[in-house]
This record gives structure tokens, C-alpha cells and sequence, in this order.
């Protein structure tokens, strides 16, 4: 939930400071005090765009700052694990918006992109505004909607893969069979291609050895005396090598042994040390005559090393992989040689991606009717406690033919309504009053917010148009969702602040510098009776206002 809100800078807010509690909390104040600038900045804060008519008169910048508290097996906690942002238990936002330059957001005091802060604000906070029902009017919004209540996205994602599988497979089909001109040219670039390959016969591993041998062969001279000129020293050398002195040394030792017995040890080391000289001597003459030092192989290697050079620049690619490209090359000539064999095997990986199509597709129909027949009846039932006797919810599914398929499915999703007994139910976008749209378009979201998996909800003036029983229902509604979830409300009714279990009031002061003030108190129990009767339409508190408030708190 969210812990604290600070803004400052922001409309007409000069500094604004606010600690949420859980459960249901109500924002009241009288018209243009500025109700919704709480909802606005966090709406902000959580990625909605923003310009510079967002930044106060007079100052250059704006700012939001949130913190949010969660369980600890939380999503988002994974989520920002695995964009390193992560925190202890609190989760702080902040953003910033400039007057001169771009804007800027943190995470947990790390510089994000916009979009981040989107992201974690949709998993944070949902919000639902007066003009919620423009977007419930269009039936992708409805499939989304429906999707989320039913927990599809992990099968909707695997049927749009698969969708998208399919796409591709059934456009190489089509270039077998439309595009046989192409083919041909790509058949014979391809064996052209092969043939250049084919002659240098491009090994695995070869480039490596090249590389090495030509630094070999391009330093042999400076090998080969170098290599003679340490064996000659060590064992070659007519007279006095290394080989000879300790040979020498050795013997001299071991006529010193009868003195010191100790000394036939260190006479076998020299012995010893002798002899592997000669071996190393011997080694170092063979590698000096060895062929792959000989200068005559140069050119022999440097015309390979330079043919697969020139083979590498025109296929774009490492000269270490030619070889694994020709055998690519030859594996995609054979296909296009045989396009009756490439169109068999097309279709093979068609079918098989459509039996994997259809029975996802299956699932996802099956849970799509399976909760369409519980959304419809629990909103049916929240449309009879919005004043709207005998109105009715459905949710259609209409199949697609059979020989289309889409990404999400193989039915279209629409919200069918009818606001009176006996009227057949039309499609939501239909409906014609004003007052109906608004009054189902809160059964929704009453509903829908109530199977929402995000910890805070806000809602902003959705009551607009009802009040009396009606009134009462929304509030005791938001009241129920505030016992699972944080819920905040920004309304006109007392009926429904009266429900809440917190209770801001927004209040616009003129200051003597000739600016405006908006000030956000946290009400007590003296305070929310008088508010809670200015809202019943009394202008002043008496006795009676008052007394009706208090009833009203009481029963809320």
C-alpha cells in the first residue's frame, strides 16, 4: 500500500504531505478545491505523461515522491530483482518534472526511464476515473478485461507464440509456393556461393591453425638461428657446451665422493641435468629442420589465409565459421532444390503448430466462458444495487470461422447490456443515456476492482450521477474492497464518506502574496461530522446537520 505522498510544486499544490493508512480512505472538498490533484500526482508519479503545464506558476520544477510497503513474497519484489533495483520492504518513487529540461524518475533512488516507472506503477496501483467507461466501450479493452479476471495472460502469451509461429511458417509456405522465380535466384546465387566455398573446402578449426602457422612461417629465419644457436651451445658446439661442462663438472664430483660421500648425489643431478640438455639440444635441431618451418610453405598458406579473408568479407561473417556456413548454405540449397519436399515439410510444422494452437485456444475459450458466466452474474447483481431493477450483464463470445485464427483466440469478446426487463441485451457501446453508461460503467469497476491483484486502488469521482440508496451501495462497496486492499476515493457524496474509514479534506486558501494555497488536513471525528455535513447540503452546523451526520458516520 501506499505509506506517504509528498508533492510538491505540482497544478496548484505548493507543498503537499500526506501518511496513507490501509483500508478504505475518502477525499472530500467543495468544488475546485482540488480534489483530484492526489490522484493526478500519483498518476503522474507512476508514468502518465507530463509537460510543463503541470509545474506551478512561477517555479521551474515539480516533484512526486511515494513509498509503498508490501508482503514479502510480493511480484514486484522479483520484478525489481531483475532490473537491479532492488530494496529492503519499502519500495520509494519519485519523479521530476522540469520546465527546461527532460524529466527524470528513480526507483529506489535509481535513475529509470519513464516507462519503468509505468511498469511497476500498473502492478502498484490501479486507477479507475470518471471517464472509465470511454475505454470500457471498446471490445479489446473488454478482452482484456475478461483475460485479467479469468488469470489468462500466461495462456493468452503461449496461444499469441504460437499465433505468431504459425505467421512465419505459413509465409515460407507461401514463398514456395508464390515465389518460385525468387527461389530459383536464390538457388542460384547459393550454388554459385558453394562452388567459391567448395574450392577452398573450408575445414573446422583450420582458420585457428592457419593463424598460427603463419606467425610461425613469418618469423622461421629468426626461429631457425635462434633454435641452432641455443643447441650448438647446450651439446652441438665442438668444444666447451653446457652438455660438456657439466659432463666435466659431474666426473669431478664423483672423484671427490671418497671424501664426502654426500657428493655422489648432487655428481648424479649434474649427470642427470647433462643429459637432459642433450635431449633438449636434440629437440631444438629437430624443430629447426622440421617442414612446417620451412620458408617455401609461405606462400601456400598465405594464399589460403588470404582466400579465406576475401570468403569471409563477402559472406559477412568470422572466417572461423566458413565452414559452418557452408554447410548451412548446402542444407537451405537442398530444401529450395526439393520445394516438394520444403512445402511437405511447411505443412508438417503447420499442423503440428496448429494442434498446439487449438488446444491452447481450447483452454483459454474454456476459461473465458467459465468466468464470463460469474462476471456477468456478480455484475448483474451489483447493476440491481445501482438502481437498476431488472438490468442485466452478459459477456458474448462469439467464435471466429473456422479457418481464422488470432492471436487472442478464436472468439471476439464483447460487454452486452440492458438497462430494463424485456430489452434484449445490446453491445455496451450501444447504449444510448449518458446516466446508464456512467451507472454500469461503476457495476464494472466495483466488481473488477474487487478481483484486482494490485495492493491500491483509487477511484476519482466514479460516483458522479447517483446518490440516495445508490449512494449508499458504492460506499459500503468501496468499504468491503478496503478490507483486502488500500482504496482511496475522491468523492462528492457523503454517503459514501461516511463508509470510509479515513478521511482527507482538500481546501484551496487565497495567501497574501496574491497565490493560492492547497492544503490537505486529515480529518478527526469533530472535523468529518462538519464535513460530512456541508456535504448533506447544510451550510452552516446546527444541531439537526449535525446529528444527521453523526447518524450517518454511526451506521457507516
Amino acid at each position: 500500500m501506499i505509506d506517504w505522498l509528498t508533492i510538491k510544486h505540482f497544478a496548484i499544490a505548493a507543498s503537499v504531505e500526506l501518511e496513507l493508512d490501509q483500508g478504505f480512505t475518502a477525499v472530500t472538498g467543495e468544488t475546485g478545491s482540488g480534489k483530484s490533484i492526489m490522484v493526478d500526482a500519483i498518476g503522474t508519479l507512476l508514468g502518465a505523461r507530463a509537460d510543463n503545464s503541470l509545474i506551478q506558476h512561477g517555479q521551474d520544477q515539480a516533484e512526486i515522491q511515494c513509498s509503498f510497503s508490501l508482503p514479502e513474497n510480493h511480484r514486484v519484489f522479483q520484478w525489481l530483482a531483475s532490473n537491479d533495483l532492488a530494496s529492503d520492504d519499502e519500495i520509494l518513487l519519485r519523479r521530476i518534472i522540469r520546465r527546461d529540461k527532460p524529466g527524470r524518475g528513480f526507483i529506489n533512488g535509481h535513475p529509470v526511464n519513464i516507462s519503468m516507472l509505468r511498469q511497476l506503477g500498473n502492478e502498484l496501483v490501479d486507477i479507475h476515473g470518471q471517464h472509465e467507461h470511454l475505454s470500457l466501450m471498446r471490445k479489446p479493452v473488454q478482452q482484456v478485461l475478461l483475460d485479467e479476471v479469468a488469470g489468462n495472460q500466461s495462456t493468452l502469451t503461449r496461444v499469441g507464440d504460437c499465433y505468431d509461429t504459425l505467421m512465419q511458417i505459413q509465409r515460407q509456405l507461401d514463398q514456395v509456393n508464390n515465389n518460385q522465380a525468387s527461389i530459383q535466384e536464390r538457388i542460384d546465387l547459393l550454388t554459385f556461393q558453394l562452388t567459391e566455398l567448395d574450392q577452398l573446402r573450408p575445414v573446422e578449426g583450420e582458420w585457428e591453425q592457419l593463424e598460427q602457422k603463419q606467425k610461425r612461417l613469418h618469423h622461421v629465419q629468426e626461429l631457425s638461428q635462434g633454435c641452432h644457436s641455443v643447441s650448438s651451445r647446450l651439446y652441438l658446439d665442438d668444444s666447451n657446451t653446457i652438455h660438456d661442462e657439466l659432463t666435466r663438472l659431474s666426473a669431478q664430483l664423483t672423484q671427490l665422493e671418497k671424501f664426502d660421500p654426500g657428493l655422489g648425489s648432487i655428481a648424479s643431478m649434474l649427470e642427470e641435468s647433462a643429459v637432459n640438455v642433450e635431449e633438449a639440444a636434440r629437440q631444438l635441431q629437430e624443430r629447426t629442420s622440421d617442414g612446417e618451418l620451412n620458408p617455401a610453405e609461405i606462400e601456400e598458406i598465405e594464399q589460403r589465409f588470404a582466400s579465406y579473408h576475401e570468403l569471409s568479407r563477402k559472406h559477412r561473417i568470422q572466417p572461423a565459421l566458413l565452414a559452418q556456413h557452408a554447410t548451412v548454405m548446402r542444407t537451405e540449397l537442398e530444401g529450395l532444390s526439393n520445394p516438394d519436399a520444403e512445402r511437405q515439410r511447411l505443412e508438417q510444422e503447420i499442423a503440428l503448430q496448429r494442434t498446439a494452437y487449438d488446444k491452447l485456444a481450447t483452454k483459454l475459450t474454456a476459461t473465458r466462458k467459465t468466468t464470463a458466466k460469474r462476471l456477468a452474474k456478480q455484475i448483474t447483481a451489483a447493476m440491481q444495487e445501482l438502481g437498476m431493477a431488472g438490468g442485466k450483464f452478459e459477456v458474448s463470445l462469439t467464435a471466429n470461422r473456422a479457418d481464422e485464427i488470432y492471436r487472442t483466440g478464436r472468439e471476439s469478446i464483447e460487454f452486452m447490456v440492458t438497462a430494463n426487463p424485456g430489452v434484449p441485451p445490446q453491445p455496451l457501446s450501444r447504449i444510448a443515456s449518458g446516466g446508464e453508461i456512467s451507472r454500469i460503467s461503476l457495476a464494472i469497476q466495483v466488481i473488477l476492482a474487487g478481483a484486482a491483484k494490485v495492493p491500491t486502488l483509487i477511484f476519482d469521482e466514479v460516483d458522479v450521477g447517483i446518490g440516495g440508496t445508490v449512494a449508499n451501495v458504492v460506499g459500503q462497496r468501496l468499504r468491503q474492497i478496503g478490507n483486502s486492499c488500500q482504496v482511496l476515493c475522491v468523492t462528492h457524496l457523503a454517503q459514501v464518506a461516511a463508509k470510509a474509514d479515513y478521511h482527507f479534506c482538500v481546501d484551496k486558501t487565497e495567501q497574501k502574496s496574491g497565490g493560492i494555497a492547497v492544503l490537505v488536513n486529515k480529518l478527526d471525528k469533530e472535523q468529518r461530522v462538519a464535513e460530512i455535513s456541508r456535504m448533506s447540503g447544510s451550510e452552516t452546523l446546527t444541531e439537526q446537520s449535525r446529528a444527521h451526520a453523526e447518524q450517518m458516520l454511526a451506521t457507516g
